[in-house]
């Protein structure tokens, strides 16, 4: 019985383990680069140690299989890894994904590429803030076929990549064309149920339908806390989301709480998490050690 028991446990970890995507550390020859090609600064948020390749197999248009590559933060690589694998296996075309270094941190140029990528040190689009990619939990996936819109006062509508206007109809299905594919709203809930439950097509304008990510302050906690600790934490929030998905559904998603929320709420506070933990760490992961309660109104509005 011992020896079935062993075997049943190697099994399920080999079969639980992605068979077509890998986490590894930065090179130290890979983060100079990012230096000189301005994608990583010694004022990032997130320097190269805190940083992962994870390296996949996807299918592009053509149905060929190629390889791509994604830096993102420590904590949410396995996470990263879970959603590639699973898009390969679900034959869902990714144009090609390259780090962002390949196009000297230019996002416009990443974008006219239809490349699909991560981490990049810089603000957000028109803005002085930064960008959720400075800190390596936002994903742009298939920017041609998911493209960045933004919208004037009196209604004008400019798409980034250019030929992206192409793919302003969103309907996947249309009657006498062909299917449309790699459109970032088949993909919502795989990404929503690994931890990226925010997604740029929500959004009124700019609409950034290729974009997904993490909350602000999860990226500001995450990038706060030693790695081990980060980890802990989005391993949990990403057991939440799927505990509130599993118990109600995964329809309902407009109106989840955020395991963030959920904190907040268990510690009385109104303030972000990461303000609490730099003046109180261990009340903080007191919390996150503690077993969630699942419930209908603790997981939606």
């Amino acid at each position: 019985m011992k020896v079935i028991s062993i075997i049943s446990a190697v099994a399920m970890t080999v079969f639980s383990t992605p068979l077509w995507a890998n986490v590894t550390p930065l090179s130290s020859s890979q983060c100079q680069a990012m230096i000189g090609k301005d994608v990583m600064s010694t004022k990032a948020p997130v320097q190269c140690d805190r940083l992962r390749n994870v390296t996949f197999k996807h299918y592009t248009f053509e149905g060929k299989t190629t390889t791509g590559k994604l830096v993102v933060l420590d904590a949410v690589a396995p996470y990263v890894e879970g959603i590639f694998d699973a898009l390969y296996q679900q034959g869902f075309p990714i144009a090609q994904a390259k780090p962002i270094e390949d196009y000297a941190g230019n996002d416009l140029k990443s974008m006219d590429a239809n490349n699909t990528s991560a981490f990049n040190y810089r603000p957000i689009a028109g803005k002085s803030s930064l960008s959720l990619h400075a800190y390596g939990v936002a994903i742009d996936i298939n920017p041609l076929q998911n493209p960045f819109v933004e919208f004037t006062s009196w209604g004008t509508a400019t798409f980034k990549p250019l030929k992206g206007h192409e793919y302003s109809n969103r309907m996947l299905q249309r009657l006498g064309k062909e299917d449309r594919k790699g459109f970032a709203e088949e993909v919502i809930n795989l990404f929503a149920k690994n931890g990226f439950i925010y997604w740029g097509g929500y959004w009124d304008t700019p609409i950034d339908f290729q974009h997904f990510q993490t909350s602000r302050d999860m990226a500001y906690l995450m990038t706060a806390m030693p790695a081990k600790e980060a980890s802990l934490f989005f391993n949990h929030y990403v057991d939440w989301i799927q505990s509130c998905q599993q118990n109600y559904g995964s329809k309902q998603m407009n109106k989840f709480k955020d395991y963030t929320s959920y904190l907040q709420t268990e510690l009385k506070i109104t303030t972000s998490l990461n303000r609490l933990y730099k003046t109180n760490p261990n009340s903080v992961m007191q919390a996150i050690n503690k077993k969630a309660q699942v419930s209908q109104s603790r997981c939606f509005k």
